[in-house]
C-alpha cells in the first residue's frame, strides 16, 4: 500500500525479495536504504505509524527511481518527548544504538557499498542515527553512509501541514481529515502561522498533539508531491556523488565540487 510500492514494476523491498532478486539488485547498485521511525501519536488525523512508513514509502519511490533495496521500516524510536502520549512507545538510545551498527556491518558483509539511513522520527537523527554511524566507522565500516532526517531538503513538522500532507500523497488510506475538519473549533490559522498543540490547554482542539502549521485547511497531497520530489532528487544526487552529508545543524545538503558516485 503507498503510491510508490502499488505501481512497483519490480520489487524493491527487501522482505518480499527472493536471493536471486536481490542479487540482482545489488549487482545493479550496490545500495540499501533504511527506513526508521517510531510508533507515536500522530494527531487524531493520522495512522501511529507515519514517521517509518512516510520513509519507507518515500525510500520505495527513490530505489523504484534509481535501483538499490529498501529495509523493512524500523519502528524503534528514540527522544522527542512524547513518551506520555497514548500509544507512543520509545526505547533507551543505547539499546538500539548497537543493533544499527550491527545491520550496518551485515549489510556490508553482503557486498552493499552505499547506504541511506532516513528517519521520519527527526530525534532519532542525533539519538541513534549518527552516533550508530560514527561507531560503525570507528570499528572499521567501509560502506559510505547517509544518516538524514526526512524533513533535511523539505519542511518538517510534526503531524501538522508538512507531514500530513506526507500522508495524503504517500498513504492517503490512512488519513482521515473528517476526523479534525469536521470538529470544533474552526479556527484555522494562518498559511505560515506555526502553533503547538500539545499542551494541556487543547486537549479539546481537534489539533490536540500535533505541532506547526494547521493540517486542516493547509495540508494537502500537492504539497506531500512537491516535498516528496525534492526529498528523492537530493538522495538521489547523494548516491550520485553530486552533494555531500548535511551538515551538524541539519541545514541542508552541501554541493560536492568533485562528485563521484556511491555505489
Amino acid at each position: 500500500m503507498g503510491v510508490f510500492s502499488d505501481a512497483l514494476k519490480e520489487e524493491v523491498r527487501l522482505e518480499y525479495m527472493r536471493p536471486g532478486q536481490i542479487e540482482a539488485a545489488r549487482d545493479k547498485r550496490p545500495a540499501v536504504y533504511i527506513p526508521f521511525g517510531v510508533l507515536e501519536w500522530h494527531g487524531y488525523q493520522n495512522a501511529s505509524g507515519l514517521d517509518s512508513l512516510k520513509a519507507h514509502e518515500h525510500l520505495v519511490g527513490l530505489a523504484s527511481r534509481v535501483g538499490g533495496v529498501v529495509h523493512p521500516p524500523i519502528y524503534f524510536g528514540s527522544g522527542g518527548g512524547h513518551c506520555d502520549w497514548p500509544f507512543s512507545y520509545f526505547y533507551k538510545k543505547e539499546t538500539i544504538q548497537p543493533l544499527i551498527v550491527e545491520l550496518l556491518q551485515g549489510l556490508e558483509r553482503n557486498g552493499y557499498k552505499a547506504v541511506i539511513m532516513l528517519t521520519g522520527h527527526y530525534p532519532n537523527a542525533w539519538e541513534l542515527l549518527q552516533p550508530a554511524k560514527a561507531a560503525y566507522i570507528e570499528a572499521g565500516g567501509k560502506m559510505h553512509v547517509l544518516d538524514c532526517k526526512e524533513s533535511i531538503a523539505t519542511d518538517g513538522d510534526h503531524a501538522a501541514k508538512y507531514e500530513t500532507s506526507s500522508m495524503l500523497y504517500l498513504h492517503p488510506k490512512t488519513v482521515d481529515m473528517d476526523i479534525i475538519c469536521n470538529a470544533e473549533p474552526k479556527d484555522f490559522g494562518g498559511a505560515d502561522e506555526k502553533i503547538n498543540w500539545m499542551e494541556d490547554e487543547y486537549k479539546d482542539h481537534p489539533n490536540y498533539g500535533i505541532v506547526g502549521i494547521d493540517p486542516r485547511a493547509h495540508a494537502s497531497a500537492q504539497v506531500g508531491k512537491e516535498n516528496t520530489e525534492l526529498l528523492l532528487n537530493a538522495l538521489s544526487d547523494w548516491l550520485d556523488g553530486k552533494i555531500d552529508q548535511p551538515d551538524e545543524e541539519w541545514k541542508g545538503f552541501q554541493d560536492n565540487p568533485n562528485p563521484v558516485a556511491r555505489a
